[in-house]
């Protein structure tokens, strides 16, 4: 059968699927085989590498699907650096980490390397600040290592699955109704304030309630939302008005406020203007111009090794060490962790250092907790 045909039919099973779900292990099994490879599946991952799932597998077995999310969920070297790659974007195991290197860790080495896989090829589907859905087919010994053929076929592939995955939700969306903005934005452990142009909260979280009622860090005052620190009030104030002035310098990135500067307490609040594009059709009616998020600055929002990544162009390999120091410590543990030498560990801390113009892990640390930010 011609290729065009072949795809063609996949096509239309990837569509059939997004409207019964039941029939995306047939539409993975499909995939597996266009693409070249023993395996494949829909999963995500937490980006701190702490939980992962699968929502579909093909060519898996149980025992080795348990043990990866019991043992080796840590110990995947591709991740947090495979959550950064654009949606879409198809992407194999050497850009992330240079393929010997891949063979020497104990995740391919324990799990990869019994069940027969030598590589991977997959694209990130969805992406959270917190964790990424993604499509992987896994190559086998037959298949041998990614080569440009997979990944060619793989880009016929990935579009539909894109398409697919919207109007899946769509239409479980549909079936579900839609969530309360509400009841959305207070899961958010992040206190969260709607402000008119005349800064006026038009909604707050749950966690707002409780930080207003706190006092110590903002009120609402007759001219709308007060920050208790002079400083702060009027950089709060000079970013929501730049907000209602729809001002470019604010419209992406937002800007962050310090809103309490002692050093056990440095509370921070990021300002994200509603004032553009599609962002206003959630501004409640367009009668709010920004979105302020405060919380207490720490280390559990994994974003910032992403935005460290991006700015200090680090590697795969660094990323992974990177993490490593903020998650489990000194050199020796971290060698442990990742299944790597201590030499190699100082060796890809050597290049953050030098990146980053640090010297000592705890600085590295402080600079990873200085970039993080609660958008994605």
């Amino acid at each position: 059968m011609l290729e065009s045909e072949v795809l063609s039919a996949l096509i239309a099973t990837i569509y059939d699927a997004a409207l019964d779900p039941e029939l995306w292990p047939v539409a993975l099994e499909g995939i597996r085989d266009f693409v070249g490879g023993c395996a494949a599946n829909f999963y995500w991952q937490d980006v701190s590498k702490e939980n992962a799932g699968v929502f579909h597998c093909v060519g898996i077995e149980l025992s080795y699907l348990e043990a990866y999310f019991q043992t080796y969920t840590k110990l995947n070297p591709l991740y947090p650096a495979a959550a950064f790659f654009t949606p879409g974007e198809v992407f194999g195991s050497d850009a992330v980490i240079p393929a010997l290197e891949f063979k020497q860790t104990r995740f391919y080495r324990e799990w990869m390397s019994p069940q027969g896989m030598v590589d991977s090829l997959a694209a990130n589907l969805e992406k959270s600040v917190t964790s990424v859905a993604a499509l992987a087919v896994i190559r086998g010994e037959r298949d041998g290592m990614v080569d440009e053929e997979a990944r060619r076929r793989m880009r016929l592939v990935v579009p539909h699955v894109l398409r697919a995955s919207s109007i899946g939700h769509v239409v479980a969306e549909h079936i579900r109704g839609k969530a309360a903005l509400t009841d959305a934005l207070d899961r958010i452990a992040a206190a969260v304030f709607l402000v008119d142009a005349a800064g006026r909260t038009v909604f707050g979280n749950e966690s707002a309630g409780v930080l207003l009622g706190s006092g110590k860090l903002l009120r609402n005052g007759p001219g709308g939302l007060v920050a208790t620190d002079k400083v702060a009030n009027r950089a709060l104030h000079y970013a929501l008005g730049a907000s209602a002035r729809g001002e470019a310098e604010f419209d992406l990135a937002g800007t962050v406020i310090l809103l309490s500067s002692e050093p056990d307490q440095r509370w921070l609040a990021h300002v994200l203007p509603l004032t553009s594009g599609a962002r206003q059709q959630s501004a409640f009616g367009h009668s709010a111009v920004a979105a302020v998020f405060v919380r207490k600055a720490s280390l559990d929002v994994p974003s910032p090794l992403e935005t460290m990544a991006r700015l200090y162009r680090l590697t795969g390999s660094e990323v992974r060490v990177l993490h490593a120091i903020v998650d489990t410590g000194g050199v020796p543990d971290i060698a442990v962790a990742l299944g790597i030498s201590e030499s190699t560990v100082r060796t890809h801390l050597k290049r953050p250092f030098e990146k980053t113009s640090t010297h000592r892990q705890v600085d590295l640390v402080k600079l990873v907790a200085a970039h993080a930010s609660p958008f994605s």
